[in-house]
Order: C-alpha cells, then structure tokens, then sequence
C-alpha cells in the first residue's frame, strides 16, 4: 500500500493509511499513517459505532491538513470498546 501511496502522492494527490500494527507501518513508510488501538479490518472502531466511525474519518481528514513530513505517523487516542455483558 506505501508503494501506491507514494505514487498517488507524486501526482499531488494527499493519502493516509489506518493502521493497528507501528512495526508494519514502518515496513510499509507510508506517506503519512494513523495508528488505532482496533482490531485488524476494523481501522474505524467497533461495528455500528457510527459516531465513532465519523469522528476517526474526520480525524483522518484533519491529519491530511497538518501531517506534513514524509512517513509522519500518528497514533489517535481511541481505544476498542468492550460489549457490555448485557449486550453478549
């Protein structure tokens, strides 16, 4: 995905990666990266969490405008919500 992004980039268009894992991101140096504390696939917080999902999304935008040196990686302060025992 780096190697995409960074050609993406040369062309002038900005990207960002959502990512769970700092040793992968630094493997893959990607233009600029977002790190959460979720489950692999789910780089947007736990299913149904819609104003969860929107804030991250609008975080990720907000990084774009300030995430200025190539391979600026971030870690957002989120962390995975555990269920209820009601809810299980």
């Amino acid at each position: 995905m780096g190697l995409i992004q960074r050609m993406v980039e040369a062309e002038g268009i900005p990207t960002i990666s959502m990512g769970n894992a700092p040793d992968r991101m630094n493997h893959i140096k990607p233009p600029r990266a977002l790190l959460v504390k979720f489950a692999r696939g789910c780089m947007f917080g736990e299913p149904g969490n819609i104003n969860r999902h929107r804030r991250i999304i609008l975080d990720a935008l907000d990084a774009l405008k300030t995430m200025s040196e190539p391979g600026a990686v971030q870690e957002l302060p989120y962390r995975w919500k555990k269920p209820d025992p009601e809810e299980s």
